[in-house]
């Protein structure tokens, strides 16, 4: 009972909120709109 237990409070504990979310609304979305549209 001497050892220092394990305590994964005192542990970094992995937080998602703070790594660099997914946002795709960020990045450049494909738009057809402003593909020159084929004319034959």
């Amino acid at each position: 009972m001497n050892l220092p237990t394990f305590q994964p409070s005192n542990l970094p504990t992995f937080q998602p909120s703070n790594l660099p979310t997914f946002q795709p609304s960020n990045l450049p979305t494909f738009q057809p709109s402003n593909l020159p549209t084929f004319q034959p």
